[in-house]
């Protein structure tokens, strides 16, 4: 006879949940804000996880560089944060892969491109209103500080003259909000230094982000 085996799962103020998270970022190059493809992989990875722990205050499981909106829009593990986090929580990174259809450095001046950067929060019932809380802050300095200097050399970002914008992480069935934020932004951007703005990023179709879940019990 075989049996089966049964995954038991926690219950109480103990269990655990893996939330999608997702940050809406674009990095402008230059005084004329040039767009690239800086879907480059991070690191070090520890340092930009810690950076990234520090504000939020749980253990996250990160993508090892962001996406494109097209690679996020068909990656079919954005609707999976429990999956994801039984197979990578060991290792603390979501192995993403090569760029799907990357451009290379020497292209003429280009519109800025929009990344999306996934993780996976893991947390703890008891903790999940103090967790949703600190998602509609704002990074501290320090932790501000410890994210863009892990982020500033793997994009090849010089400080003073390049810029990276991006939002904190949110939840990944918010991310369009995080793009209109985005836009707002880029936009002031471009008018800073009077460049004609080259016009906002697009926003994710309903059905793209719909089948993400708040939450999912994780097996870990």
């Amino acid at each position: 006879m075989v049996k089966k085996i049964k995954k038991k799962v926690q219950r109480g103020p103990k269990a655990l949940f893996a939330i999608p998270l997702a940050m809406a970022m674009t990095a402008l190059y230059g005084t004329r804000r040039q767009g690239k493809d800086f879907r480059r992989a991070f690191e070090p990875l520890d340092l930009l996880r810690k950076g990234l722990q520090l504000h939020l205050e749980e253990e996250l499981i990160i993508a090892d560089r962001p996406l494109s909106a097209e690679e996020y829009a068909g990656w079919g593990f954005r609707s999976k944060p429990a999956r994801l986090a039984e197979m990578f929580s060991k290792s603390g990174v979501i192995p993403m892969g090569p760029p799907i259809g990357a451009v290379g450095e020497s292209d003429p001046e280009s519109s800025p491109r929009l990344g999306v950067f996934p993780m996976i929060a893991l947390v703890q019932e008891k903790a999940l209103g103090v967790f949703s809380s600190r998602l509609s802050e704002e990074f501290s300095e320090l932790s501000r500080v410890a994210f863009q200097n892990a982020v500033f050399p793997a994009l090849h970002l010089i400080p003073g003259y390049d810029l990276l914008l991006y939002l904190p992480p949110c939840p990944a069935q918010a991310l369009n909000h995080a793009i209109e934020s985005v836009n707002v932004m880029l936009r002031e951007a471009f008018e800073r230094e009077s460049i004609p703005f080259p016009g906002p990023f697009d926003l994710f179709p309903e059905s793209a982000l719909a089948d993400i879940p708040i939450k999912e019990t994780c097996f870990k």
